[in-house]
């Protein structure tokens, strides 16, 4: 089995295979599995026990619909935790990015409409314009990011 220092150095970011959790976040992903873990848990052990055809139980009875419960949620617990620690730190960075990427969009249209307002108010006005376009100014990409 490979240690922790030899698996992180095969990749870059700390990363191993798509169920790794960034090292960084494995303090919130055991949190939050735990969390989902014993909530899941203790609400299906809750509704069997509650649903039991001859009550009240025995300790034996309910100590197996607890470790049975407790197995069964695992499958459940371990996705769903790492949906959230990994999923949403995700989606907001693409929400982030993409937001910045609106307001260049709108500083660059800006940039061009000035421009264009410029050279079209020079040729009214019959003076040469000089002035290159922003794209070829170095203040401003025109590549569509």
């Amino acid at each position: 089995m490979a240690s922790a220092d030899s698996r992180n150095d095969q990749t870059q970011d700390g990363r191993a295979n798509v169920f790794d959790v960034l090292i960084r976040r494995n303090g919130w992903f055991l949190l939050t599995f735990y969390s989902c873990w014993s909530a899941l848990s203790g609400l299906l052990s809750y509704a069997r026990i509650a649903t039991a055809d001859n009550p009240p139980l025995a300790w034996p009875d309910i100590v197996i619909i607890v470790i049975v419960a407790a197995a069964v949620t695992v499958g459940v617990a371990f996705p769903l935790a790492f949906g959230i620690v990994e999923g949403i730190p995700m989606v907001l960075a693409k929400l982030y990015k993409d937001s910045v990427r609106e307001e260049a969009r709108k500083e660059r249209d800006q940039a061009w409409e000035a421009w264009l307002e410029r050279r079209e108010a020079a040729e009214r006005d019959g003076r040469p314009f000089t002035e290159p376009p922003p794209s070829r100014n170095g203040n401003h990409r025109d590549n569509g990011n």
